[in-house]
């Protein structure tokens, strides 16, 4: 009886290490980029890319390279915004900008007495128009997003918060 356990346990675990040893092939991933969002970042990260016909950029990646390719860029863009809205000010304005894809916002951490409502609003369209260059290049794009001026030391304080839809 001792004999017959035995010998099931060993063919289960060769069957066992036989499944596992298997190769496995890397998850694609794509996505389809308008024509007015695509800033050809992608393409340093895709395996291909190419056209559709509504002219359409499309990416295709393996999961890592996705992976890769949205922190990256989310990183990337995040820092062109900061530029673009130190231009305005002096280089020490705020603390940061950084893309949150949880909250589909661009924040933008300032100290109370920095935030100034009209340029604000003035400033807002530029951000979100860079903002959507990450969001409309997601496996889900994402067509409404806020772009938020908080508190750079909590930010559930918001000063400000702007939203804007995407341009079909």
């Amino acid at each position: 009886m001792k004999r017959i356990i035995a010998m099931i346990l060993a063919v289960v675990m060769t069957a066992s290490l036989l499944c596992a040893c298997g190769e496995k092939k890397p998850e694609t991933v794509s996505t389809s980029v308008k024509s007015n969002y695509d800033d050809g970042y992608a393409s340093r990260y895709a395996q291909t890319v190419t056209k559709d016909d509504s002219g359409n950029t499309v990416y295709e990646f393996t999961q890592s390279q996705y992976d890769a390719y949205t922190h990256d860029h989310r990183n990337t863009v995040s820092a062109e915004i900061r530029d673009k809205i130190v231009e305005n000010h002096s280089k020490d304005y705020g603390e940061f900008v950084y893309i949150n894809a949880e909250k589909k916002a661009v924040m933008i951490g300032i100290h109370k007495d920095e935030y100034d409502a009209e340029t604000a609003a003035k400033e807002a369209p530029a951000a979100a128009e860079k903002g959507f260059a990450y969001f409309q290049n997601l496996l889900e794009p994402v067509d409404s997003i806020r772009v938020i001026y908080c508190d750079a030391g909590d930010q559930s304080v918001e000063y400000g918060s702007f939203e804007f839809t995407a341009k079909d």
